[in-house]
């Protein structure tokens, strides 16, 4: 009978570790895919490093995403940045840092970027940005809390701590990553593109032979500054046009739409769509994101809430928080020219 409830055991175990096997690859798959942010427009140095020095004076702001607390299953995003212009060599310098948790795995995705900037004028009114990012990222995951089958010593009816099993040899890795971006305005017009990922640098746990490469990531942006004052009203009254496509892998989205700005307060609406492989199953347009910014001084605050289209139930939606604080430029004098992008 020792015998037969010994063996049962180990078959439950040896199940339990395959189905465990077929998690992890499926969630290592969505660990090389970065996260994304509905307000775009309030830290688009996340979107382009391009925007390095392209605002007036020098910023600092933090955002914070937070994403299916309804499941159980909490995705966790925060992105703090700071930049300014240089004028005496037409530069942005800027820093950012980008920290990813999810609750339910433990796994967590830090990375810190230095980013570069120039400014060249086209012409009396057309600007262009070019730029690079270098980064240094780590990912993480609790494979402590799992148990695998060499690590139950039955004979001895003990657990041991460690495992020889290669697959999870390594509970962190680092890497370096380079980005680059194009971007170019002119008072009311912006259009820029993203190309992150270049080298796409290895992010797998597994130290023999392992590969999961970190997928390039793409994007393409644009919006239009509508200005709406009259002689009727003075006030600082416009209505913006944005446009953020995203691809990365197989995965892709669109953003799109408008955010009306009056004097110190913004509202918005922006529809995600799923341009590509979409399933029976699946929803062309995947979620309604709604923003709103106040302006406070040289403060900004804005929320934005996602109402998700799929097929995904009970999620409670995603929410963002961010505030950022402009001020007159740490390295001596402001962007003449600044993009008026939102």
């Amino acid at each position: 009978m020792e015998y037969e409830a010994s063996n049962t055991k180990t078959i439950q175990i040896k199940v339990k570790k395959i189905i465990l096997f077929f998690l992890l690859f499926f969630s290592l798959k969505s660990f090389s895919q970065d996260p994304i942010f509905t307000q775009f427009h309030n830290v688009p140095e996340y979107l382009n490093p391009s925007f390095t020095g392209a605002g007036e004076g020098s910023q600092i702001g933090i955002i914070n995403r937070s994403q299916w607390f309804g499941l159980n299953y909490g995705l966790n995003s925060q992105f703090f940045y700071f930049d300014g212009y240089i004028d005496n060599i037409n530069s942005g310098l800027g820093i950012n840092i980008l920290n990813h948790h999810e609750s339910i795995t433990k796994y967590n995705f830090t990375q810190i970027n230095f980013n570069y900037s120039y400014q060249v004028q086209l012409s009396d009114g057309w600007f262009f940005y070019p730029s690079v990012s270098v980064g240094f990222g780590i990912k993480d995951f609790a494979f402590d809390n799992l148990l695998l089958e060499d690590q139950i010593l039955i004979s001895q009816g003990i657990i041991n701590v460690n495992t020889d099993d290669p697959f999870i040899s390594n509970e962190n890795v680092s890497f370096f990553d380079t980005s680059a971006g194009l971007l170019f305005f002119n008072e009311n017009i912006w259009f820029g593109g993203t190309f992150k990922h270049m080298t796409s640098p290895n992010i797998s746990f597994e130290s023999e032979g392992g590969q999961v490469k970190l997928e390039k990531f793409y994007s393409i942006h644009g919006g239009y500054k509508l200005p709406l004052n009259t002689r009727f009203v003075r006030d600082d009254f416009n209505l913006y046009f944005n446009l953020n496509y995203m691809r990365q892998s197989v995965f892709d989205r669109l953003d799109i739409g408008s955010i009306v700005e009056f004097n110190a307060i913004s509202l918005g609406a922006y529809a995600s769509i799923t341009p590509t492989n979409v399933s029976g199953n699946s929803h062309k347009i995947t979620s309604v994101n709604l923003l709103s910014d106040i302006k406070i001084g040289e403060f900004t605050f804005g929320y934005s809430y996602d109402l998700n289209l799929s097929s995904l139930q009970n999620t409670k939606g995603i929410f963002e928080i961010s505030i950022s604080y402009n001020f007159g430029s740490v390295f001596g004098s402001n962007n003449k020219i600044p993009c008026g992008c939102k």
